[in-house]
């Protein structure tokens, strides 16, 4: 048995934490000059949430950082020292560099612990779609299949998780270095809403932009429509920063589609919500790959 790490990121409750022994190493961010966790256990998500996106509303000063590699070492050497192997899935790299951070953490803990493996895989992915590959690697886990052999599942099943998604405004983006030059010239045109997703590489780019919120959010359900491998019962994320009654709606969406489909409905983690905004809302899914 090996034990499996992520990071607060992948937007998972502590429910769902608990379900698929998951432990999560939480990001930290910065409000107005007061640190606050990104995941903390008992906490009301829904309230928090509506707290926090009302104070970046309000333009409060909100900054988040990567996970160093000396916290991941803390939290790699309680499994280590108990003679347990570690499988850390990390936020894309494309969009942070906590995997970097991972990777020399392991390094460091290589000697001292030379009878242990610790296996570090960049998602590629971010909020849910992060969160679904470690709850895959749980799954995977149960069902007898080695550390090896889940990382190796994960690296090649990675790309197909799609992330498609519209904000309503641009400007956290553009402040977090999270879109390219080209993608953020679309602006606040009046009534103009981006439509964006995860390429490849684990970065976001630009598909195509539509006019007014109902078409935006029309067009992450044609997305779903067209891309899904229904050939597998479909697991299914959405993550609205304070909209839920958008996200309420995709959801039932989804459920026209696919009524069997697992759909897990939430709130976005303060650490992806810091860089997308209020408004946001995402849809995460496995299709054949992330192509158009």
């Amino acid at each position: 048995m090996f034990d499996i790490i992520t990071d607060s990121a992948s937007n998972l409750t502590e429910d769902l934490a608990v379900q698929y022994n998951i432990k999560i190493v939480s990001y930290v961010c910065n409000m107005d000059g007061v640190s606050y966790m990104c995941y903390e256990p008992g906490r009301d998500d829904e309230k928090d949430g509506k707290f926090f996106y009302d104070k970046l509303r309000e333009d409060a000063d909100v900054t988040t950082s990567l996970l160093s590699p000396g916290t991941l070492m803390e939290v790699f050497e309680q499994s280590l020292e108990q003679g347990r192997d570690v499988l850390f899935v990390a936020m894309s790299s494309g969009l942070t560099g906590t995997y970097q951070s991972a990777l020399i953490a392991k390094e460091e803990l290589e000697d001292k612990y030379p009878d242990n493996k610790c296996v570090i895989v960049d998602s590629l992915a971010a909020s849910l779609g992060e969160g679904f590959m470690a709850i895959e690697a749980s799954k995977l886990r149960d069902k007898g299949m080695s550390l090896s052999e889940t990382a190796e599942w994960i690296d090649n099943n990675k790309l197909k998780m799609r992330h498609i998604f519209t904000v309503d405004n641009l400007k956290y983006l553009r402040k977090g270095g999270r879109i390219s030059a080209s993608a953020s010239l679309v602006g606040n045109v009046l009534g103009i809403k981006p439509i964006l997703y995860a390429t490849d590489l684990g970065k976001i780019e630009l598909y195509k932009t539509v006019r007014g919120r109902k078409k935006s959010l029309s067009a992450l359900i044609d997305d779903y429509r067209q891309y899904c491998d229904f050939a597998n019962n479909p697991i299914v994320g959405i993550a609205h920063c304070d909209c839920k009654e958008d996200a309420l709606h995709l959801e039932n969406e989804i459920k026209i589609i696919t009524p069997d489909a697992t759909i897990i409905n939430r709130v976005y983690d303060r650490c992806s919500g810091t860089h997308v905004g209020p408004g946001a809302i995402c849809l995460f899914y496995m299709g054949k790959d992330r192509g158009y």
